[in-house]
């Protein structure tokens, strides 16, 4: 079967990019939820989404690739044998039948539902570990932030207007913040100063 390289880079290339744009997603989604705040408010960019996805799901990402070439290697090992008859691997060569090519066309669409079920599987697998990924993502960021809320001096203290804040996270159109007593604000990052302190032990 010919294929177009080009075509499928392109392809490849576009599904990683979701995987981590969904990935990012999910994680900011996750983490904002705590301090009651809705990510569209902050307006991150789609690189933010795409990076945050990668620094959390990197890793998940090696897992869904292993288990593909897994399930590549036995689609290959499955193609290479060509099982027409299983018994016959437990006969000796006399009593084996010889393999007639083109005896008739129910062979052929025997295999081709073989191949259209596996590749329904394969898929099927992938999609539900995403899923699994989003999930732990979500449940991790979740305990992540709940941890950061009980402690926010955890956070990269920040000088608003003389008023001293804990940075949450910065979007495109405004950044998060939050105080000792659990005050959460939202400001402009133009007005947002790092405070030295925050560099003293690097």
């Amino acid at each position: 079967m010919k294929t177009n390289l080009s075509i499928d880079i392109a392809v490849i290339i576009s599904l990683f990019t979701v995987f981590f744009y969904t990935c990012g997603q999910t994680y900011l989604a996750a983490y904002m939820a705590v301090f009651y705040i809705d990510p569209v408010i902050l307006n991150f960019s789609t690189t933010e989404k795409i990076n945050w996805g990668f620094l959390n799901c990197a890793n998940w990402l090696t897992y869904i690739l292993f288990m593909a070439l897994t399930l590549s290697f036995f689609l290959y090992v499955f193609a290479l044998i060509d099982l027409k008859y299983p018994q016959n691997l437990f006969k000796t060569n006399k009593q084996r039948r010889p393999h007639i090519h083109n005896l008739n066309s129910t062979e052929e669409q025997r295999k081709n539902r073989i191949r259209v079920f596996f590749w329904i599987f394969f898929i099927s697998i992938l999609t539900v570990f995403a899923f699994i990924t989003f999930a732990n993502i979500d449940i991790k960021t979740s305990k992540s932030a709940r941890k950061i809320l009980k402690n926010s001096t955890s956070l990269p203290l920040i000088r608003v207007n003389d008023q001293y804040l804990f940075l949450i996270k910065c979007g495109s159109s405004l950044c998060a913040a939050i105080d000792k007593n659990k005050n959460v604000s939202l400001i402009e990052p133009k007005n947002v100063i790092l405070v030295g302190s925050n560099f003293k032990n690097k």
